[in-house]
């Protein structure tokens, strides 16, 4: 029995994988664009202190943002920053399976020299109540999370931050050349938001799978989605390939034809024309997962195989077909 749904993505990444990286290098190239454009369009002939005009230096910097960001200029715009702390606790307890857990959020926000916002970053990560050795390893396991995340934003040249840093001190100081003072910027700050959409108890697992939004500009942001599976003895981390009795060809024969299934029973043109040829060629099923109390659900990223619009196309294949 196969559970199979086309669902809108909800607002809500750990790691980047290869495919998020490239979605956010375009992301980053369509906002240096449109910044570009919307300098000129208003009539910003400001000029730098080496002559060239505003936009002119702002395309240029934001070109080698693409490429490479220094290190040492990445460390100066962040000591620069105005930076806010805020963790918080959600209210109430939530119950997956046996166990009771909490959901916490660490919150984060930098802004410019001149007190303009240039980032937010919030973090929600779960907090499990019992005393069991299983349940104090997945704590340390997020303590460790939001730790070496906040670590990324503050030190990373490439991170969310230390673009956003540089690209709002840019366009600040473009506009302050251009026009004497400080405009309203033609981008809304960057934020990054992660929230956990579910925690799942099944058999000896206990799974926490979390959502998230970047936005870097643009006309709008990009979600991403996480799954992390731990032993509930142990709280070591487990993947999902060491847990089924598959080989992966099986899986990715499993999980496409299922795929091919909703496609072909389309009726309303819902995805794109190359979607089967897009399925036919995919062999990475298996990281693009998160657990449900059904079974597992695979999906395919918006843009993947129909329009942003339609967010994440999704089949659940049930715990037993996999042998979990």
């Amino acid at each position: 029995m196969v559970f199979i749904r086309l669902k809108p993505f909800s607002l809500g990444r750990i790691k980047l994988n290869k495919k998020q990286r490239e979605e956010r290098n375009i992301m980053k190239k369509f906002m240096c664009l449109t910044l570009t454009a919307a300098l000129l369009l208003t009539g910003c002939n400001g000029k730098s202190a080496d002559g060239n005009t505003g936009t002119a230096v702002l395309t240029e910097s934001s070109t080698v943002q693409e490429t490479s960001a220094p290190a040492e200029t990445n460390q100066e715009t962040t000591e620069a920053a105005t930076e806010e702390t805020q963790t918080s606790g959600e209210k109430g307890s939530l119950q997956a399976g046996e166990y009771t857990y909490h959901l916490e959020k660490e919150e984060k926000t930098w802004s410019t020299e001149k007190g303009q916002l240039a980032c937010t970053v919030k973090l929600e990560y779960p907090v499990f109540e019992g005393d069991s050795d299983g349940e104090k390893k997945i704590n340390d396991f997020y303590e460790e999370w939001v730790s070496d995340m906040m670590e990324n934003y503050e030190n990373d040249p490439d991170s969310i931050v230390s673009y956003a840093m540089q690209y709002r001190t840019e366009e600040e100081n473009s506009q302050t050349a251009a026009e004497g003072e400080t405009e309203a910027f033609t981008m809304p700050p960057s934020e990054e938001d992660f929230t956990v959409g579910g925690v799942v108890s099944h058999g000896n697992l206990i799974s926490v799978y979390h959502e998230s939004y970047t936005y870097e500009g643009g006309a709008h942001g990009m979600p991403g989605r996480n799954n992390h599976i731990f032993d509930k003895e142990t709280g070591k981390e487990l993947t999902l390939a060491s847990l089924i009795n598959l080989s992966n060809d099986e899986l990715n024969t499993m999980v496409r034809d299922k795929f091919l299934e909703v496609v072909e029973s389309d009726t309303e043109g819902g995805f794109f024309e190359d979607a089967a040829e897009t399925l036919n060629a995919k062999n990475d099923f298996i990281e693009y997962y998160y657990l449900t109390d059904e079974g597992v659900v695979f999906y395919t990223t918006p843009y993947e195989i129909a329009p942003y619009a339609a967010g994440y196309t999704e089949v659940t294949i049930p715990y037993e077909e996999l042998g979990m």
